[in-house]
């Protein structure tokens, strides 16, 4: 099973430029573009504790500076399911999957820069995704992508009882700087704040 990744905000600047006379495309590009937010928006509400609102989608979305990658696969029901699959590797990335209103989104990645900093927001995998290597291979795409344009400090927050993410981070380098007491809303849970300096 090959996966493929998207940039959400880029893919939405690519159809905005469309000429008038492509408007079906600009159209099918935009039911694209829904699909894949709600899409987004049901996989956040089943597989993280954090709470987000459809519109703090939409807001993030035009927010300069910011960045949504999505990780995804195509819909086709095969023996090559994903869910049957134990882990995916950088081998496994497929650029030739095109992303279509079938396309089953794995995971997505939602951060901001400023100046040299990417604040890390979210990080969401499907709950039948997780343990597979989706997490890792975002965050590596993301670190060498943003390498590349100047960021050298990446900041996150995350529950002090995720202890499955907060190894990841530190196997990518991560190391925890700060304890934020009360953090998240839903349970008063404490925040582990962590970056990582290239």
């Amino acid at each position: 099973m090959k996966i493929n990744f998207l940039d959400l905000k880029e893919f939405k600047l690519q159809s905005s430029v469309l000429s008038t006379d492509s408007f079906s495309s600009m159209q099918s590009l935009q039911i694209l573009t829904d699909y894949i937010i709600k899409e987004m928006f049901d996989l956040h509400n089943e597989a993280s504790q954090t709470v987000w609102d459809r519109k703090m989608f939409d807001e993030e979305l035009k927010r300069e500076g910011s960045g949504f990658l999505i990780c995804y696969s195509d819909g086709k029901k095969t023996d090559g399911d994903p869910e049957t699959q134990s882990k995916f590797t950088s081998a496994d990335i497929g650029a030739s999957i095109v992303a279509d209103i079938q396309s089953r989104i794995l995971g997505f990645f939602i951060f901001y820069n400023v100046l040299d900093e990417m604040h890390i927001l979210d990080i969401t995998v499907a709950k039948n995704m997780q343990s597979k290597g989706i997490g890792s291979l975002m965050l590596d795409r993301i670190i060498k992508l943003n390498k590349d344009v100047g960021i050298k400090f990446f900041f996150l927050e995350v529950r002090v009882s995720n202890l499955t993410a907060v190894n990841l981070y530190k196997k990518f380098g991560f190391k925890i700087f700060m304890l934020r007491k009360n953090y998240y809303e839903d349970n008063g849970e404490d925040a582990l704040c962590m970056v990582k300096e290239l």
